[in-house]
């Protein structure tokens, strides 16, 4: 059970600011151009890939050491890579590989939430709507790609602080069980 909640908490902080600050940036500042996103994003990926495969290689933390950490890391480090590599290919496939990565989070976020829900309570609800919300925003976007690309990046800004906002709650009521689970 404590090994559950470690690995949920394991980068859900840090992916969490990090998806709300650049959706409000892409919100605030919709102008920005496509290729410009994609190496933000293959920054994020690589930060999130590297802090990985670190907290993987720490001999201190038991909870980082699942295979999913480490396999999470290799994969977060290579996709930076073809970004970093081939900027202009990604950015014309951008909108059709965000919506597709806004759907994966969007899953993966309300699967958590429907793991917090043996820890009773109803925030894994809100969770698991917000999880559900973003993953149905992922789904619009890959049908509707290069429709209008700036209402493409008001959503897409507007999904990142969804889901980062998602992660954040995700992350206080795990850390919420894990308190209450020393204490019993």
């Amino acid at each position: 059970m404590n090994a559950f909640l470690e690995a949920v908490r394991s980068n859900m902080l840090i992916q969490a600011i990090v998806f709300i600050v650049l959706g409000l940036f892409i919100l605030l500042w919709p102008g920005v151009t496509v290729t410009t996103i994609v190496y933000l994003f293959g920054a994020i990926f690589a930060v999130s890939g590297i802090a990985s495969l670190v907290g993987y290689a720490r001999p201190s933390s038991r909870s980082y050491h699942a295979p999913a950490v480490l396999t999470s890391g290799v994969f977060m480090v290579i996709l930076a890579l073809v970004v970093f590599l081939f900027p202009e290919a990604i950015a014309s496939l951008f909108s059709l590989l965000l919506g597709i990565v806004l759907a994966l989070c969007g899953v993966v976020s309300a699967v958590r939430a429907v793991e917090l829900r043996q820890f009773g309570g109803s925030t894994w609800i809100a969770a698991l709507v917000i999880g559900a919300v973003v993953a149905i925003g992922g789904i619009v976007i890959i049908a509707n790609p290069f429709e209008t690309t700036l209402m493409f990046i008001y959503v897409l800004g507007a999904l990142m602080v969804v889901n980062g906002a998602g992660d954040l709650l995700i992350e206080w009521r795990s850390r919420s069980a894990l308190k209450q689970q020393h204490q019993h």
